[in-house]
Formats: C-alpha cells, structure tokens, sequence
C-alpha cells in the first residue's frame, strides 16, 4: 500500500508542477514614442515604458498577474531614429519592446 501512496502523491506533484508551469508566459508589447526633444536614453526609456504598460495589460486581460521587473536587467529592447529640426535641434524616435512574465 506504502508504495501506491507514493506514486499517487508524486503524480499529483507532478500534475500540479505542470500546471504551474503551463501557466506562466510572456506578452510581448510594442512602444513607439513618435518624434520628441529628448536624449536617446530618456527616448528609449519611454519607448521601454509604453511596451512594459502594453505587455502588462496583455497579462492583465488574459486573467493573469503581471510579474514587475527585478534588479538591474534588462527591460526591454530599443531602437531609434534622430533627425535636426529647422534649428538644429535634435529629434528622436523611440520604438522598444518588452516582455514581463505573466503568472
């Protein structure tokens, strides 16, 4: 009998282990600051940013609990365009995307 019990609560810790991992995923969310006045790392922060809060809601409307970002790594991904104005002033264009974890 000891060893049905074992294999019983083994299945049953498997079962749940997988379940948990099935549910955790990632939304990824895209972000585009449009032209601005700003510096290439406020600009992609910001692009950072609108694809964090459009990732977040991705996880948000599936049901799921948004997991925020931890310690120093990475956030997300950027790349940018700059252009001068009529007065030579520089403009930038921001588009990044992230991902967060979703459980």
């Amino acid at each position: 009998m000891r060893v049905s019990a074992r294999a019983a609560t083994l299945a049953v810790a498997v079962v749940l282990g997988c379940a948990g991992a099935a549910r955790a995923t990632e939304y990824t969310g895209w972000g585009d600051t449009g032209w601005i006045y700003a510096g290439k790392r406020d600009c992609c922060n910001s692009a950072i940013a609108i694809a964090s809060h459009y990732s977040e809601q991705a996880c948000t409307t599936t049901g799921g609990v948004p997991s925020p970002f931890v310690g120093v790594a990475q956030r997300g991904s950027c790349n940018w365009q700059s252009m001068q104005d009529a007065y030579g002033n520089t403009l930038n264009r921001c588009y990044g995307q992230a991902s967060v974890w979703c459980d």
